[in-house]
């Protein structure tokens, strides 16, 4: 038996069958995966660079349990062409550890004005359709730019179509959302943990023009 670890693709984790595997990484720009031997191999893999205390994302799904943490930032930065490449990521906890992580570096046009924050805003609504797709009603965002919070609660103007349609659409998903501001590159490790896979995510643009 063998034990396929995708670190990055659609959705990471450790699948027990290439054709589960195969999904998560076919078409997917940059993807990172490999065959082991052992699950420990694979979840060793899995856990390269990362603290020993984060629980990865298994196949099989599990119930939720406890409070919703979401973590969540965004990557901008020129590539050698001079151009703009940008990433999203979030990872989701509950009480039990790590249950749901995801990265990308689909950012609209009309949103690269924003730079870092344009990333930011797609991890956050990224996420949150998860948890409106999973049931869940109610979570706590880690973050690190006022304006993720501050534009949704309505303390700063939305003065771009992007960052009125952002507010919009967290604001109708009817969510129950506590926002906690944390320092970036602080040592918060989950802070770090999403900056890390945006930065991936934006290196693994496709080399086309903005």
């Amino acid at each position: 038996m063998k034990f396929y670890a995708v670190r990055t693709g659609r959705q990471p984790g450790v699948y027990t069958t290439w054709s589960a595997c195969e999904e998560q990484v076919k078409g997917f720009p940059g993807a990172v995966y490999k065959a082991f031997p052992t699950k420990a191999q694979a979840l060793s893999f899995m856990g390269e660079d990362l603290p020993p205390s984060l629980t990865l994302l298994q196949v099989d799904a599990r119930p939720v349990t406890g409070d919703i943490h979401v973590w969540v930032d965004g990557s901008c930065f020129p590539n050698s062409k001079g151009r703009l490449n940008f990433g999203w990521a979030y990872v989701i906890f509950d009480g039990e550890g790590e249950l749901h992580r995801a990265s990308g570096n689909d950012v609209p046009v009309e949103a690269h004005r924003h730079r870092n924050v344009a990333g930011e805003i797609q991890a956050v609504l990224q996420a949150l359709e998860w948890c409106r797709e999973q049931g869940i009603r109610a979570a706590e965002i880690h973050f690190d730019y006022q304006g993720l919070a501050s534009w949704v609660e309505g303390t700063w103007k939305t003065r771009t179509a992007f960052t009125q349609a952002y507010k919009e659409r967290v604001r109708a998903l009817g969510m129950s959302l506590t926002w906690h501001k944390v320092q970036a590159h602080s040592g918060d490790v989950y802070n770090d943990l999403v900056d890390r896979l945006a930065r991936e995510a934006a290196r693994s643009t496709p080399d086309k023009p903005h």
